[in-house]
């Protein structure tokens, strides 16, 4: 049976002003919505302290919900500023002693560099973070990895070359499909292998013919048992699009199943 799972981003127009809280957004999950499974943007976190983040997994146990996916935005792996690597390898290591605790399956820390071409600097940095990173997630039963929105993680060959020299279990990326800035016509394909959480979003998927029906059989082909995550970036009327985009990849996933 498939898992289904809706970015809480998808609703930070009613979080931003202040009418909907991560609370609000589990409740949505499981009572609106009938899913069992939710993807955390940490902008919707009003703490990482300990009775706050206590108060989320007693939240989770009671719902029964499953947090596929923890979204961290502010740890980014490189930065130019040695120091401030540093403070976000705190953060990053904050978050997972978080995804420990929930119970999580996956962790979005981003590369952080702004150029889809890297220097060797970036390159070997980054490898030797992830690495790190890679074997925590492992030890503690989640992986990590970057979502393909920025720069050098929207080149499909940088995610490629860089799993293959991490080698590490722990690492997977983030998909966000078809939103690349090289290899546009393939770079789903290239990296489906590596997809440990994967997003839809209508703003680069065509929802209204088959793309999305074929996305779904490559990411099974290429052996994807995560759950079909979706992301609403309209900022309007958000509870209802968010409904049409859910129902629509229902429908696709199933349409999937049968003509597998």
């Amino acid at each position: 049976m498939a898992d289904f799972s809706i970015g809480s981003w998808s609703f930070h127009s009613l979080h931003r002003l202040g009418k909907m809280n991560l609370f609000g957004y589990m409740e949505s999950m499981k009572f609106r919505y009938r899913l069992d499974h939710v993807d955390i943007w940490n902008g919707m976190m009003l703490s990482t302290e300990n009775d706050y983040i206590q108060s989320v997994k007693d939240t989770l146990v009671e719902d029964e919900l499953t947090v596929a996916n923890l979204a961290v935005d502010g740890a980014d792996v490189w930065h130019d500023d040695s120091a401030v690597r540093e403070r976000n390898r705190e953060k990053a290591f904050l978050y997972f002693d978080i995804a420990r605790r929930w119970g999580v399956r996956n962790v979005r820390i981003d590369m952080g560099v702004t150029t889809v071409d890297m220097t060797d600097e970036q390159y070997e940095f980054c490898v030797n973070r992830y690495r790190e990173y890679a074997r925590v997630a492992y030890d503690n039963g989640f992986r990590v990895g970057p979502q393909t929105h920025q720069p050098a993680s929207c080149s499909p060959k940088n995610l490629v070359r860089m799993s293959n020299d991490i080698s590490a279990p722990g690492f997977g990326i983030i998909l966000n499909v078809n939103r690349w800035l090289s290899d546009k016509e393939t770079g789903d394909e290239i990296t489906a292998p590596l997809t440990c959480h994967v997003q839809f979003d209508r703003a680069f998927v065509d929802f209204t013919g088959p793309e999305l029906i074929q996305k779904i059989q490559l990411l099974r082909q290429a052996g994807y048992r995560g759950c079909w995550s979706m992301e609403f970036r309209g900022g309007i009327n958000e509870y209802q699009e968010v409904e049409r985009d859910l129902q629509t990849i229902r429908q696709a996933v199933k349409l999937a199943a049968r003509q597998a």
